[in-house]
This record gives C-alpha cells, sequence and structure tokens, in this order.
C-alpha cells in the first residue's frame, strides 16, 4: 500500500513521475492489472478453500443472529440516506450529468470477508480463542451472505431487460448450485484415491487450478465478476488436508506473496489524495457516509452480542473485528472503480 501511495498521482514530485513512467508505461497497465488479478483471484480461490462449510450447520444462534443483524442493519438504515444523496447531488462527468451512487459505496462498507477477519485474529493470536470461534462463525455466514446480495444486486442495477434479468438470475443460481454437486464429490475422490499419508498428485493440483481460471471465466459470461467462479470452487474442495492443504501450500507464494501485493500496490496507485480535482463536498459526504455506515455495523454487531448475554469489553471487540477492512475491499473499491463509480476524469459536483 505504501508503494501504490507513492507511486500514485497523490504525491507529485517529479523523480517520482519519471519512476512511475518508467515501472508503469502507459501501454503495460492493461496487461499488468489483468496479470495482478490472477493473484487476487487464487487469493480468494485459497481463502474459499479454508472455509469449512460445515461450521454454518454447526454455529449457533449466537453467530446467525450477529451476521444477520450486521449485515441487514446497515443496508436497511444506510441505504435510504445514501439513496436521498444520491438524487440530489449530480456529478459532471465528461460531457454529461451522471448521479454519484452513495449506495455502492454502503455496500462495499457493509461487507466483510472471511479472509482478512481470519488473517486479523491469526494475527491478534486469538483464532482459537472462544471470542475468535464466534468471530469467525459470524464472518462465514455474513460473507457467503453477503456475496449472494452483491451477485444479485449486480445484476438487477446493470440489466434493464426483464427476461435478461430472470435468465441472468437462474444461470448464477445454477452456477452456485451445480459447481459445488460437481466438483465436490470429485474432490473427495482424489482424497479417496491418495494414499493416507501421501501427498496429493500434482496433476490434480494444477487441474484445479486450471478450473480456477475457466470457471472465472464462466462467471464472466453470466454478467458476474471473475473471482466468483473462483471463490465457489474454493468453497467446493474440503477444508484441511490432503487437499485443501496442499492447494493452500502451493499457491501461498505464487498467489499470495509475489502477485497479491502487486495488486495491491496497483489498486492504491488509483487513489489521488491529492484531491486537488475533487469537490470537498463530495468527499466530506462520502466520508460521512462511510463513517455512519461504519458505526451503525459496529453497533448492529455489538447490542445483539450483548443480548446473547457477551460481556460489553467482548461485544464490542467482536464490533470492531466483523468491521476490519483488508485486501478484498481494495478489490472491491478497484471494481467499482473500473465500473465507473468511482470517477477517473476531475468532477465536478452540483445539489439539485
Amino acid at each position: 500500500m505504501q508503494a501504490g501511495l507513492i507511486l500514485g498521482p497523490a504525491i507529485q514530485v517529479e523523480i517520482l513521475e519519471n519512476y512511475r513512467e518508467k515501472l508503469f508505461p502507459f501501454p503495460s497497465q492493461g496487461t499488468l492489472a489483468t496479470v495482478t488479478s490472477i493473484g487476487y483471484a487464487l487469493f480468494i480461490f485459497t481463502s474459499g478453500v479454508q472455509m469449512d462449510l460445515s461450521m454454518i450447520t454447526r454455529t449457533g444462534h449466537k453467530a446467525w443472529t450477529i451476521a444477520m443483524t450486521g449485515l441487514s442493519v446497515p443496508l436497511i438504515v444506510c441505504i435510504p440516506i445514501a439513496n436521498i444523496f444520491t438524487k440530489n447531488i449530480s456529478i459532471h462527468v465528461g460531457d454529461g450529468d451522471q448521479f454519484f451512487d452513495f449506495s455502492s459505496v454502503v455496500l462495499a462498507e457493509t461487507i466483510i470477508s472471511f479472509a482478512v477477519v481470519a488473517s486479523l485474529l491469526n494475527e491478534l493470536k486469538i483464532l482459537n480463542s472462544e471470542l475468535g470461534r464466534l468471530a469467525l462463525s459470524s464472518v462465514l455466514v455474513s460473507d457467503i451472505l453477503s456475496k449472494i446480495i452483491t451477485c444479485v444486486t449486480s445484476i438487477l442495477k446493470d440489466s434493464q431487460d426483464n427476461f435478461n434479468i430472470v435468465v441472468l438470475l437462474v444461470s448464477l443460481f445454477a452456477f452456485g448450485i451445480f459447481v459445488p454437486l460437481i466438483f465436490r464429490p470429485a474432490m473427495f475422490w482424489i482424497i479417496k484415491h491418495t494414499a493416507e499419508g501421501r501427498p496429493v498428485n500434482d496433476a490434480y493440483v494444477y487441474l484445479i487450478i486450471i478450473m480456477v481460471f475457466a470457471l472465472g471465466w464462466v462467471a464472466v459470461q453470466i454478467d458476474q465478476d471473475f473471482i466468483l467462479g473462483a471463490f465457489i470452487l474454493g468453497l467446493a474442495v474440503p477444508e484441511g488436508p490432503p487437499l485443501g492443504s496442499a492447494l493452500v501450500k502451493k499457491l501461498h507464494f505464487f498467489g499470495n506473496c509475489f502477485f497479491l501485493p502487486i495488486f495491491v500496490t496497483c489498486g492504491v496507485m488509483k487513489a489521488d489524495y491529492s484531491l486537488q480535482y475533487y469537490s470537498s463536498e463530495l468527499v466530506l459526504l462520502t466520508a460521512y457516509i462511510t463513517f455512519f455506515t461504519h458505526f451503525v455495523k459496529v453497533m448492529a454487531c455489538t447490542i445483539p452480542a450483548l443480548f446473547c448475554k457477551i460481556p460489553l469489553q467482548d461485544a464490542l471487540a467482536l464490533g470492531l473485528i466483523l468491521n476490519v477492512k483488508g485486501v478484498v475491499e481494495v478489490g472491491v473499491y478497484g471494481i467499482l472503480y473500473d465500473e465507473g463509480v468511482m470517477y477517473l476524469v476531475p468532477p465536478s459536483l452540483s445539489f439539485e
């Protein structure tokens, strides 16, 4: 992230601009974005592999209550407020006016990622504590529900034709159902044909990695993001040894240690913290909505935890943990930026 800030447009220093032009010439930026997206897709895939779906059936009412309220309350409370601003503020972009979609900001700040929370809990060394297990169960439920809401919302917002909406929703439902139904038994077949105590055959591992990109292509064909295919296939892989741990071990250096840092750097490079081209009113409104969404989400996780007779200190810590942001959010905002929700050109703000 620090490299992205230094190499981005926020710091206007001649020597940095020279390095930027040499390291990231304009013709190579498309290729670099594609290559770094591979690292992000592999990261999402491994995070899906590390999810234990059986945990959902074992999850108690506390985790379900906290996950449902933590996801639904911010959307119910904040999106109507965001829509009020969206309808009354126009952004002059290029040759015409558009409405800045504050509801996308609310949605991006509401969703949470299993991989980010699990990484935080591991760094805090509370992964196996009672609070850590509750947070992990809650974020597992919330992450899967978030993916469903995000996919359905993208279809409803991007498609105008009712027939096309129905086709895409049915395709999405079929994709989410049939991928686990087909591939999970295949994963167990691989495990069954692996001798106890022996590593999984590398041919199977490489075949699964190829399927990550193949299913990503299928996801794009049904008007979804490439990483959806990687995530669903990751859920189909049984967590732990021998197969799940082998995939994580194989992809950790290639994806997480090599491509993912470059992906984060390129994502942060898009942010212009100098704000010299952007209206201060727009920046402040976005900051207010972001802060308010975070506050509502923390309260939506903390208050149900208190009703579940969790001590105040632990309940507040849980609310903050379930509000953490990381690499996944960099990817989400990168997608919003590329789709034009976050504007590439200097906009001017007007109130209507």
